[in-house]
């Protein structure tokens, strides 16, 4: 799991640029993540085979509250970072410079321009006219 979240800060890292603040809560998310699993590591290992049979129900539900707020808020920053608004993307531009020619934007028009006088033809109504 560990190889795991640190993959995932090192892909949300290399994605900020393009989905700019959604990528860093996912980033805290798998941070949170990363720390929590570091936290049940240390409890399991270090902190209660020290206290072992002394071991008091208080001690224990204070690291399961902060084990849970480490996997509840880490989760949660990635549910958010899935919903987030991302930056919109922006239409590929032409390179600009001294060694390129610059180019007027072109105008958007909607619809083409009709030639006075140019009617479209009627079209008959459904299933009549052409056999």
């Amino acid at each position: 799991m560990g190889i795991l979240f640190l993959f995932g800060v090192v892909v949300t890292v290399m994605a900020r640029r393009e989905h700019g603040s959604a990528a860093m809560i996912g980033m805290v998310g798998c941070v949170l993540l990363l720390l929590g699993l570091a936290f049940d590591g240390f409890r399991s290992f270090v902190l209660y085979p020290q206290l072992g049979a002394s071991l008091d129900p208080t001690i224990v539900a204070v690291t399961n509250l902060a084990s849970l707020l480490f996997n509840a808020g880490g989760t949660a920053l990635l549910i958010w970072a899935v919903v987030a608004r991302r930056k919109p993307r922006q239409p590929a531009q032409p390179p600009q410079g001294p060694g390129w020619p610059q180019q007027p934007p072109y105008p958007q028009q909607p619809y083409p321009q009709q030639q006075p006088g140019w009617q479209n033809p009627q079209q008959p109504p459904y299933g009549q006219g052409q056999s």
